[in-house]
């Protein structure tokens, strides 16, 4: 707190001085108060939001969820279309469709094991986890838990799967997929993210707190407790120890022992709340998506000062950087047309430079390929330990 005073906070004498700047999703407000003298100020402090280039490639699906999976080897891209209930391959350089699964009821989420060699599909409204060889053959059926939701790959190779209508984290064994162990949180989590170490990092939205569990076990190392952080939906784990979370009404950035180290206040329409946020290479760049928002900010970490600000045609829901890719990948809505677009920018885009030259196609992908799933009978419900 002390040191969000020293950063918004200039001393001025006079009387009460209210000026108020709108700029599309930005607002900047800036009181004097008589009586403390003192000039509080918030949000970002330059220019308007600016366009940004030509995507790579932009691709249009019926509207509703769209999440994706990234392979090992920077050719293997997947992305699943909730509404259509299908399953698509395309080339990350321009959008080209070389793979399409058909008949998937009600996907949820997917992932990609370490070697590329088979995709993980979670079933909403179901107690079903798919697993599909990329090459051939059918789906496998694992039961799991009730309302499987998000699955995470952990850069250690781990999987893991969230179980939303009951609260709890499974760790997927690497060899039969099945849940060989489990931990419950009793809170809401919307989105897990891991660190280097393969740790887990959980916002939890109840108790206005942040969760890190340890790898493989999911015992809690530890809880972070977030003053005045309502509503934590977004949470990325830094190299230094700590982390920075996205909440209703602030960004917030913690050191390794718990420690505030930096808040932004989000106000005016930022105060709906984080949607999504991207940490991008280097460390120091983080890319933030708000509600019902067609600004994407950029800022910098630890201090969270504004870089830069990008208007977008559409809403921004999720942002996805697979690591040591040169891509940045967005899912939007495009609530007039009633679809979900997905484009790709080179992270040159935001400032960072290139990591490595573009990715080469090493064969021509072949003609789309439609494949409809054969039912596969499911095994009996897995045995857990905590």
């Amino acid at each position: 707190m002390e040191q969000e005073k020293r950063r918004g906070e200039i001393p001025l004498a006079g009387s009460a001085l209210i000026l108020s700047l709108r700029s599309f999703c930005s607002l900047r407000s800036f009181v004097l108060s008589a009586l403390g003298g003192v000039l509080f100020f918030s949000g970002p402090h330059s220019a308007e939001p600016a366009d940004l280039p030509a995507p790579l490639f932009v691709t249009s699906y019926p509207h509703g969820r769209l999440t994706l999976a990234g392979g090992g080897d920077r050719s293997l891209l997947f992305v699943l279309s909730k509404p259509s209930g299908s399953l698509f391959r395309i080339n990350p350089q321009n959008g080209q469709e070389s793979l399409r699964l058909k008949g998937i009821p009600h996907p949820e989420d997917l992932a990609v094991d370490t070697g590329g060699r088979r995709l993980l599909v979670s079933l909403d409204a179901s107690r079903s986890l798919w697993v599909l060889p990329v090459s051939s053959g059918p789906p496998v059926s694992m039961t799991v838990g009730l309302n499987p939701g998000q699955i995470i790959r952990t850069p250690t190779g781990d999987l893991y799967l969230a179980a939303r209508a009951v609260h709890i984290i499974y760790h997927l064994n690497p060899v039969t997929d099945r849940p060989d162990g489990w931990s419950a949180m009793g809170d809401i989590f919307p989105l897990i993210a891991s660190d280097g170490k393969g740790d887990l990092w959980l916002p939890l939205s109840r108790g206005e707190q942040v969760a890190d569990l340890s790898p493989r076990t999911l015992e809690i190392r530890k809880i972070f407790d977030i003053d005045s952080c309502r509503e934590p939906s977004r949470v990325i784990p830094l190299s230094s120890g700590g982390f920075v979370v996205g909440c209703r009404h602030a960004l917030l950035v913690e050191g390794p022992n718990g420690e505030e180290t930096a808040r932004l206040r989000l106000r005016g329409p930022l105060s709906r709340g984080v949607r999504d946020m991207a940490l991008l290479p280097g460390g120091h760049r983080l890319l933030v998506s708000f509600q019902r928002c067609k600004t994407l900010n950029l800022y910098h970490l630890p201090d969270l000062s504004r870089i830069s600000s990008f208007h977008l045609s559409y809403l921004p829901v999720r942002l996805y950087y697979f690591e040591k890719w040169p891509t940045l990948f967005i899912v939007m809505d495009d609530l007039e047309n009633d679809r979900t677009r997905l484009s790709a920018y080179p992270l040159s885009a935001f400032g960072v430079p290139s990591l490595s030259p573009q990715i080469v196609q090493k064969s021509p992908p072949p003609s789309p390929t439609k494949l409809m799933p054969r039912a596969a009978p499911s095994p009996s419900s897995p045995r857990t330990r905590s």
